[in-house]
């Protein structure tokens, strides 16, 4: 079968010319609702495959098999490596191309609704599991968010993301780009953006530049904060209305009253009149542990 060139060099999956042969032959669109788009930068794919910092007694965990070209990279230097595809067709194509990889477990199933743990638990010689990963763009920022919640399943994160998305992760405060990702991401790892990719890098060309950023997940959150869930309904409140002085956000948000706000910003050392995107971690977390020692929190 001509589609196992994967088999003896899996980076000869990843050009221009294979892809659009693969497409071809098995009559397959790209969805751009789905944000499907194939690496076809060998350079590329050798670091990200690098950046993971495999060894053999780990598994790599991937979202989106595409053609397999990352995943039959991944599976040269791990003990297993799972991958999900949503697309049915794609992993019908998938399963043929990456067949004689014995430490290759595809699985059809949703990466926003699949239970990662249960996948994962229970392998056989696997001591360490690591995200590896091209995310589809167009459900990026939900998965990202999946990431950070199912942190504690892996030791480290390596994903490709748009740019602007990449940008907002490592956003420090006063910058146009910290947001409630940042604040995410800072929170529960160490974000670093390796490098960033042309739209060249992928065929179908994406309408924009992409990064590769390692996540190093913390042992415990950046900040100490009683409740994690009430420390991201306070930064929320501050960050989704950037126009407004924090004060206001947060009145607006809680009911409460401004002279309360006031008073109680002021104890933070706070200046009420700032405006949320200026808060660090650390000023957030102060703020949202003296805001539910006063307010009746419900969830």
């Amino acid at each position: 079968m001509e589609g196992k060139i994967a088999i003896t060099d899996p980076f000869k999956l990843c050009s221009v010319g294979t892809v659009k042969r693969l497409l071809l032959e098995h009559k397959i669109r790209p969805s751009k609702a789905m944000g499907q788009s194939f690496m076809v930068n060998k350079s590329a794919l050798e670091r990200i495959v690098n950046a993971a910092e495999l060894r053999q007694n780990e598994g790599a965990f991937e979202i989106g098999t595409g053609f397999g070209a990352l995943t039959a990279a991944l599976a040269q230097k791990c003990q297993l490596v799972i991958s999900l595809e949503k697309d049915k067709h794609l992993f019908s194509v998938a399963q043929s191309l990456l067949s004689p990889f014995k430490n290759i477990v595809l699985l059809c199933d949703d990466a926003l609704t699949a239970n990662w743990k249960k996948v994962l638990e229970g392998q056989k010689g696997v001591e360490r599991w690591k995200f590896i990963s091209n995310l589809p763009y167009a459900i990026s920022k939900p998965l990202l968010m999946r990431i950070l919640k199912e942190r504690k399943l892996f030791e480290l994160a390596v994903v490709t993301v748009q740019r602007e998305v990449a940008q907002r992760m490592v956003a420090q405060p006063n910058s146009q780009g910290y947001s409630i990702l940042s604040i995410a991401v800072q929170f529960y790892s160490e974000p670093r953006i390796l490098f960033n990719l042309p739209p060249t890098s992928f065929y179908p060309e994406p309408e924009v530049w992409s990064s590769v950023v390692k996540l190093k997940f913390l042992p415990k959150p950046r900040v100490e904060v009683s409740d994690e869930r009430w420390f991201f309904k306070v930064a929320e409140a501050v960050l989704m209305q950037r126009r407004k002085t924090i004060v206001n956000a947060l009145s607006i948000r809680f009911g409460l009253s401004k002279s309360f706000l006031k008073d109680l910003l002021k104890d933070c050392n706070i200046d009420p009149e700032r405006r949320g995107e200026t808060l660090t971690l650390k000023e957030l977390a102060h703020l949202a542990e003296n805001l539910l020692d006063f307010y009746d929190v419900k969830f």
